[in-house]
């Protein structure tokens, strides 16, 4: 399977064995410009590409990329070679009938003879391809809307001129950046159509490229991908599952002091914590609040879990995970940790199990289950401070709906030891949330994960993994 990123689907599109055409569309502010350049700077070591612009000025652009200045078509550039293997016929058309002065209604729109302005500038990009013939070269018009207006000329001519000539004839590859909404009949005969939007859910901004068409490649069913424009730079966020090591990985090495601070052993982790650090003061609750009920949610909250827990047990700190997703987590250490780590990690469940690690519930309450005697035995080969997960769904399934006070009861005892974990969805969330002392909310927008624990920024969780394939959370703020 082929690279499913945003630009990985746009990379193949051009390398297709015949020249392409891409409409990139979208209202002001979605990043039309800078997706355009961040898509150029990803392939420019392996492709020639050039950069025409209808702006006053580009300073800005070229700060922010540095390489752009020397791509870009100006019309002040000195008149184009002679053209040797790019083929004219349509612009030769249009020359012939702007020296004859048949240029009117005829041709979709008013073209009037100051178009001869615009033709040292077209003529720029021709030589372009006609350089870099056969090398795959691609050129962004941005916008071709404003180009268009600048010199009185229509659109689709404009957009017909340079795609069959360039793309079609020529091999060459075009990104046409339009301002309008709509134009259905530039869009038709574009081989490709990107639509760029933003939007808010939950008061926060959301970005989202949607892939309309891209004639050769499979779109799939996931055409929308979000991204962010942080620090003014087009940022495509990766989606995808996440995937644990099915051999012994080496376990991190981390030194902690301070037993009044308890460590949750994720850098990623300081972007959502209001004191901009990796751990939490001892005795905190932290609420892990799933908006949404899906797959991704799980999969994000369970790694961030898993990660947690990973961080404790290689300092030989105690962890008790007493949710619905201990099982998997398990699993997933026993076959990626060494068997005397696992010695600090106790899970519950309701059976009838003899197993040191595994406290047994019987399930009429949470204070009968959990007296102190019994947490103490099962970490007492552990060092301080613990880290204790609970999930509401685990609990209801356990003690029914009427879990609640005794849980307050069992948390108000594990606090002088370390920090507790509530993992809960909407139904119990209001219930609880006044006891958080941090709370992380997580919900999914087009099959990606958003996680926040303010209401000032918002971040897309994705995976990324270290050396031997052990998976951590990324978070990229969007914006």
């Amino acid at each position: 399977m082929g690279d499913e990123s945003l630009f990985g689907r746009i990379n193949e599109f051009f390398s297709q064995s015949r020249g392409r055409s891409l409409v990139v569309k979208g209202k002001p502010g979605a990043g039309k410009t800078t997706f355009a350049l961040e898509f150029l700077e990803s392939v420019r070591k392996n492709s020639p590409v050039a950069y025409l612009s209808s702006r006053s000025s580009d300073a800005s652009l070229y700060e922010t990329f540095k390489w752009l200045e020397s791509v870009s078509i100006k019309d002040k550039d000195t008149t184009a070679d002679e053209l040797v293997n790019v083929n004219t016929e349509s612009l030769s058309k249009l020359e012939r009938m702007i020296e004859e002065g048949k240029m009117g209604t005829s041709i979709e729109g008013n073209l009037v003879l100051n178009i001869q302005d615009l033709l040292p500038e077209i003529k720029l990009i021709y030589n372009f391809v006609d350089k870099n013939f056969n090398g795959n070269p691609i050129i962004v018009v941005d916008s071709i809307d404003a180009i268009a207006e600048k010199y009185e000329i229509n659109e689709n001519v404009l957009f017909s001129l340079l795609n069959t000539d360039l793309v079609e004839k020529s091999g060459a590859n075009i990104i046409v950046i339009i301002e309008a909404k709509e134009k259905p009949k530039l869009e038709y005969f574009a081989d490709g159509v990107i639509s760029m939007d933003y939007y808010l859910k939950n008061d926060f901004l959301v970005r989202t490229a949607t892939i309309e068409k891209l004639r050769g490649i499979s779109i799939s069913s996931s055409p929308i991908f979000l991204y962010s424009l942080y620090e003014g730079r087009f940022m495509p966020l990766d989606r995808g599952p996440v995937i644990y090591p099915n051999s012994k990985v080496k376990m991190p090495k981390t030194e902690y002091s301070d037993l009044l601070q308890v460590p949750l052993g994720s850098s990623e982790l300081t972007k959502i914590n209001p004191t901009g650090e990796e751990g939490v003061p001892l005795g905190s609750l932290i609420i892990l609040h799933r908006e949404d009920e899906s797959t991704g949610v799980n999969d994000i909250v369970n790694l961030m879990k898993n990660n947690m827990v990973r961080n404790a047990i290689s300092q030989n700190r105690g962890v008790m995970d007493v949710t619905s997703g201990s099982y998997e987590s398990s699993r997933v250490l026993t076959a990626s940790m060494e068997n005397k780590y696992l010695k600090n990690y106790i899970t519950a469940e309701k059976s009838k199990k003899i197993n040191s690690f595994i406290i047994n519930l019987e399930g009429k309450s949470i204070a009968e289950d959990f007296p102190n005697e019994v947490v103490d035995f099962f970490l007492s080969n552990s060092s301080r401070p613990n880290l204790y997960f609970f999930s509401t769904d685990f609990l209801i399934f356990t003690y029914g709906n009427e879990f609640f006070g005794d849980l307050l009861n069992l948390i108000n005892g594990l606090r002088p030891t370390g920090a507790i974990l509530i993992i809960t969805d909407d139904d119990y969330y209001k219930r609880i949330s006044h006891y958080a002392s941090l709370t992380i909310h997580f919900r999914e927008a087009n099959g990606y994960v958003l996680v926040n624990s303010s209401n000032r920024k918002l971040y897309a969780a994705t995976t990324e993994y270290d050396d031997e394939g052990w998976p951590t959370m990324k978070l990229s703020e969007i914006v």
